[in-house]
């Protein structure tokens, strides 16, 4: 069982764990230092934070986990190295890399709008809590982007294991409907705009944050500096002149004025909706002045603008590279397509572009080597084909030159034994006779089915076709079929249907041939009776069937179809000239233009189908 699917849940899970246990040490132990934060901020908004990331970290483990238990069917025949696997299955499990990191953004996501809204802690401002979620925001999103690339690899070490015909049906499904060239676009537009928008908008929220952080220390002193100068009773005879001018136009500023007649120390606080509240002590009592911490945006119109232009230009340089990358993949792959092409194979190279990027250039020289080593293997091929008819040539020439010295001494041999015939002889001596010519039929019948069949080979059989009866035909293969199996006392029956007298055929060889088939039968009869049938099939061809009792079972029709195929072999039970004289039976029916097959009769048996053309 490979470890690499077997164990793909857990080690995904393991790298969530720690990617939301890092983003969130990371996060509490930078965010007040990046955004200046006070230490009353620092600490809400760092508490606040661990709460919402804990939670979504458990919330993302819940619905991680929840996604892979889908695979587990999937991810344990990887294991296992089945290949009974569905390519839309390997599909499906290559897109969910992405699938698993959006699910681990979202409740992060989530927490953070949660953060700048209904969770937002009292003492914090809603500019500082904005820019303490979007930033955190940010982080999330950067390390996201390397959990998508750690999980991909973890998923491509699975999907390596699928089985190559399957994985090939993948990528065809992918080219076919144009989603392979969209996906390498999208992801090299992602791979460089992302970055470089992550780094333009925290960039610009860090810019603010110091802004923003300046400007409170410069309202807290513009709100010191008037408690004392503008808010002190004066000399004279109205104390209180101009006091009243000052109030209205330090609440044209969002500065809330209220005097009181107590003497109050001096003391900044935080209020419960986020501002800050400044005591200052007067002559006179004390001046209490509220206002918001600032005044300053989140991201100043001049930050955003840099920021959208940043991203445009980064999207347009991904946009570009993601098309020369995909060029250069189509370049690729089409080399791999050439691998097989007969004019690489004879030593062509393949169509050359200097490749844009180094990792398809490494590609390529692997391509070029795969095409040398594709020549020498079909270098070596082409020889053994050529080595291969040699020798079949010259079996062939063997056979026949044999068969042919074979056959003359037992024309012989045959001959003076029906001359013996002649000569009184003792009944001891007719049967030796009958025996030497049996068995010397039987062998002739093989030196000439040896020598058809060398001839097919060579394509050298030519036919002698003539309108010949069909019971001369039944006659002559009959007879030659007795001679082959004359140790066996099945009965041949021949049957005619009507309207069938003649066929145009080869009289000597397709009467070997049918021959052939009747001895097979009788032969797997072993006793009782073998049916032969003629019979036209529609306006323009007979059928002649031979039925072959199954013998209990040992003849079936696949056992048949077997031993005609090119590739049958004959058993070691086989009578291998016959076995032989299947396959030349089957070449010397499709000589006629017919074909020979076999089918199931009515009554169980397996049968061998003639189908010959009724003209020639």
């Amino acid at each position: 069982m490979n470890d690499a699917a077997a164990r793909l849940a857990s080690r995904v899970a393991a790298w969530l764990a720690v990617f939301s246990v890092a983003t969130t040490l990371i996060l509490g132990a930078l965010l007040p230092s990046l955004l200046l934060l006070s230490s009353v901020a620092a600490d809400a908004a760092t508490e606040r934070e661990l709460v919402l990331l804990t939670v979504a970290s458990a919330t993302a483990m819940i619905l991680v986990i929840g996604r892979l238990r889908r695979y587990r069917y999937l991810l344990r025949a990887l294991a296992l190295g089945s290949r009974s696997i569905e390519p839309f299955e390997m599909a499906d499990l290559g897109r969910e890399p992405g699938r698993l990191s959006r699910r681990w953004v979202l409740p992060h996501v989530f927490a953070q709008v949660s953060f700048m809204t209904w969770a937002r802690p009292k003492t914090i401002a809603l500019p500082t809590a904005t820019s303490v979620a979007m930033l955190s925001g940010v982080f999330v999103a950067a390390a996201s982007l390397l959990l998508y690339v750690v999980v991909r690899a973890l998923f491509l070490r699975a999907t390596e294991l699928a089985p190559p015909e399957v994985m090939h049906e993948v990528v065809e499904a992918a080219e076919r409907s144009g989603r392979a060239r969209w996906r390498i676009l999208r992801r090299l537009r992602t791979a460089v705009l992302t970055p470089v928008a992550l780094v333009a908008v925290g960039t610009a929220l860090i810019a603010s944050a110091h802004v923003r952080r300046a400007d409170e220390v410069a309202r807290e002193a513009t709100a010191r500096t008037v408690s004392r100068a503008a808010l002190e009773l004066g000399p004279g005879v109205v104390e209180s002149a101009g006091l009243t001018d000052a109030v209205a136009e330090l609440d044209a500023f969002a500065f809330s004025v209220s005097l009181s007649d107590d003497p109050l120390p001096y003391r900044v606080e935080q209020g419960d909706d986020g501002s800050t509240v400044v005591t200052t002590p007067l002559d006179a009592g004390s001046a209490v002045l509220r206002f918001r911490d600032t005044t300053v945006p989140v991201l100043s119109r001049t930050s955003v603008l840099v920021a959208l232009v940043t991203v445009l230009l980064a999207g347009a340089l991904g946009g570009a590279l993601g098309r020369a990358h995909t060029l250069d993949l189509q370049h690729a792959t089409e080399g791999i397509r050439l691998l097989g092409t007969e004019a690489v194979i004879r030593g062509g190279r393949l169509p050359v572009r200097p490749p844009r990027f180094e990792v398809v250039l490494e590609l390529e020289d692997a391509i070029e080597r795969l095409a040398e080593r594709f020549r020498v293997f079909a270098r070596a091929q082409e020889r053994a084909i050529l080595a291969r008819e040699a020798a079949t040539r010259t079996r062939g020439l063997f056979f026949a030159s044999v068969s042919h010295d074979l056959k003359s001494p037992l024309n012989a041999i045959l001959g003076f034994a029906e001359l013996v015939r002649l000569e009184p002889l003792t009944p001891g001596q007719q049967e030796s006779l009958d025996v030497i010519a049996k068995r010397g039929r039987e062998l002739l019948a093989l030196i000439e089915t040896i020598l058809d069949a060398a001839r097919v080979e060579a394509g050298q059989l030519a036919l002698v076709v003539e309108r010949i009866k069909v019971t001369d035909l039944f006659g002559d293969a009959f007879a030659k079929a007795r001679d082959l199996v004359s140790d066996r006392p099945a009965e041949i029956v021949g049957e005619m249907g009507e309207g069938l007298t003649e066929l145009p055929i080869d009289r000597v060889r397709m009467a070997r041939a049918l021959a052939t088939l009747v001895a097979f039968a009788v032969k797997s009869a072993r006793s009782g009776t073998v049916y032969v049938r003629a019979s036209r099939d529609g306006d323009e061809h007979a059928l002649v069937e031979v039925e072959v009792p199954a013998g209990g079972g040992r003849r079936t029709a696949v056992h048949l179809a077997k031993l005609l195929s090119e590739a049958g072999k004959p058993g070691g039970g086989e009578h291998r000239g016959l076995s032989l004289g299947l396959s030349l039976a089957r070449s010397i029916v499709e000589l006629h233009d017919g074909t020979l097959r076999v089918t199931s009769r009515p009554t169980g048996n397996p049968a061998f189908s003639l189908r010959l053309p009724l003209r020639a």
